[in-house]
């Protein structure tokens, strides 16, 4: 019996419970199987990597005439080491992906937490990347655009399209942590609520500043006053992504907008989110916008070796601790994961990390991680923003990048003239 099965058969039936709970409310139920009214992880073979079953990731062939981007993805950070080079890994990913024709580089906007608080202002560390970089997409990984007035993001962003030459985009995001908030124009539980029509009413300010319009904002009097935005940007359109962990009436309004997707596979499987990419083309269309130029980017933690067994046990601590914290965060299971015991916890934590190892990230040797990319391509996925910045060292991720560029060239489609 493997450890994981020991942990199972040891659990109380009230423990059973709780780890039954949260994998179904995470889409991980397929990760465990029942017999004889016991639980037991399906893994196939003792000491070889696990091939869980049931679990939809099936074996899918790469097809030459469909291809997939690849951009690099920033997000964990940590903010609190007194390190003088603490932005160096940023930079040298930055210059590899400049140098190696990935399409983007994504820095996100987290505040004050410890561990990514290395980036609460993408627009600044844009700047600087814009300054070493000649043809890499600049991208915030995310904006919280209700933190901040309309007209501060449309300049930040437009000095940056100037530095870079045209090459800026945003991820438009509502906010999450109430924390944030101390930020807003508002501070109020009102505005935290009202939080998502706050981004997407600012957005659209953003976007006429952006394209050189006159807006009318209320002036110290309350009078309205007549602005336009300076510098004027180089592109003559913001181009545009929404954060989603996987609402459907995000990516719907996403569709309407003209804008783009960005999301990830933790909590939603791969059938799910197919359905919600039809429904965000269709909006795309009904809107006016054309279906097939809205881009689907899926956000995957990625760190690729010559090993999987070895890549797996590299990834294993920083990915757990992850995981831990993304199960703690979810508000309908907060109380349950609290009060269950450490070993409960690492149980779940662990059964999560076999899990996601093999169908939700980019982890492992490039022939392994080619079937994740086939599936994604599929269910109509144009790029994967490959997390590398979760805890590994600085040389390691670099390494995993050599690996990265040989799966990226595998899905370069070649241009017929």
């Amino acid at each position: 019996m493997n450890d994981l099965n020991k942990r199972l058969a040891a659990l109380s039936p009230e423990q059973r419970a709780l780890l039954e709970k949260q994998l179904k409310k995470q889409g991980l139920d397929a990760l465990v199987k029942k017999e004889d009214g016991n639980m037991a992880v399906s893994i196939s073979g003792e000491g070889a990597s696990p091939a869980f079953k049931g679990t939809g990731l099936e074996k899918k062939e790469r097809d030459p005439n469909k291809g997939m981007d690849f951009s690099l993805y920033f997000f964990s950070g940590d903010g609190s080491t007194a390190s003088r080079d603490k932005y160096k890994l940023l930079l040298d990913c930055a210059k590899h992906g400049d140098e190696h024709d990935y399409a983007a580089v994504w820095t996100p906007e987290r505040h004050f937490q410890d561990f990514g608080g290395l980036y609460p202002n993408p627009a600044v560390l844009s700047a600087a990347l814009a300054m070493m970089t000649k043809e890499i997409e600049l991208r915030a990984g995310s904006v919280a655009v209700p933190l901040h007035h309309p007209i501060r993001v449309a300049e930040e962003w437009s000095v940056v399209d100037n530095l870079s030459g045209g090459r800026i985009a945003i991820c438009a995001a509502s906010g999450w942590h109430p924390n944030d908030f101390i930020l807003a124009p508002k501070p109020t539980p009102a505005y935290y609520k009202n939080r998502r029509n706050e981004m997407i009413d600012s957005l659209d300010i953003i976007q006429r500043l952006w394209k050189g319009e006159t807006v009318t904002m209320e002036g110290i009097d309350g009078e309205p006053v007549q602005t336009r935005m300076l510098p004027r940007p180089i592109q003559p359109e913001l181009e545009f992504w929404f954060a989603s962990q996987g609402a459907p009436e995000t990516l719907i309004k996403a569709g309407e907008m003209g804008g783009h997707i960005l999301t990830g596979l933790v909590n939603q499987p791969l059938h799910e989110l197919e359905q919600k990419i039809k429904l965000y083309r269709e909006a795309r269309e009904k809107a006016g916008h054309d279906p097939a130029k809205g881009k689907v980017s899926v956000m995957l933690h990625t760190f690729l070796g010559t090993d999987n067994s070895v890549v797996k046990e590299q990834a294993r601590k920083p990915l757990t601790n992850y995981l831990r914290t993304f199960l703690r965060q979810q508000d309908n299971f907060k109380s349950d994961f609290d009060l269950a015991t450490e070993a409960d916890k690492d149980a779940l934590v662990s059964f999560a990390y076999e899990r996601y190892f093999e169908e939700s990230t980019l982890l492992g040797t490039v022939d392994k991680c080619e079937n994740l990319i086939n599936n994604l391509i599929e269910v109509g996925v144009t790029e994967v923003a490959c997390l590398v910045d979760f805890g590994l060292e600085h040389q390691t991720v670099l390494e995993g990048l050599t690996h990265l560029n040989e799966l990226k060239d595998r899905y370069r489609v070649k241009q017929t003239v």
